[in-house]
């Protein structure tokens, strides 16, 4: 019996539902809002000062930013190409300073930061990984980087 009265009761939600949407879109097409009873002219002439505006405020955009240096995409390119590679070969040198360092037994903590490998993966993408408590060099993951990066 209870199914039967559930049942009964999402049929009528939905009935309701349906009949305030068609009393919405109802209003929506016959009631016309207040800023359309506007004369077309003024409409089109209001759009016309705002359009002027507007192309003043790109031409004096435009005059402000003459002077300023405006790089190619060429150079932009080979900047950040060149950022990326001088970032590699800083994380190499890091980890061939480490090796020296664990090398000559400098090394007191043997839970520093620099030692978990998660901390490799985020500081060289993955480049240099520890393996057998030294600092190594992973070729695959520089091929990887390289073609990420390029």
């Amino acid at each position: 019996m209870k199914k039967n009265y559930s049942s009964k009761q999402t049929f009528m939600f939905f009935i309701i539902y349906f009949a305030l949407l068609c009393c919405l879109i109802f209003a929506a097409v016959t009631l016309k809002p207040s800023f359309q009873q506007e004369q077309p002219s003024e409409i089109s002439s209001a759009f016309s000062k705002e359009l002027q505006i507007q192309k003043n405020k790109q031409e004096m955009k435009a005059a402000e930013n003459e002077g300023k240096w405006q790089p190619s995409n060429t150079f932009v390119i080979t900047a950040i190409s060149i950022g990326s590679c001088l970032g590699i070969i800083v994380v190499l040198l890091w980890a061939r300073h480490e090796n020296k360092k664990k090398q000559q037994g400098q090394v007191s903590n043997p839970n520093r930061l620099t030692n978990k490998k998660w901390f490799w993966y985020l500081v060289s993408m993955g480049i240099v990984l520890p393996k057998d408590g030294k600092l190594t060099f992973s070729l695959k993951n520089f091929v990887l980087t390289v073609t990420l990066l390029v």
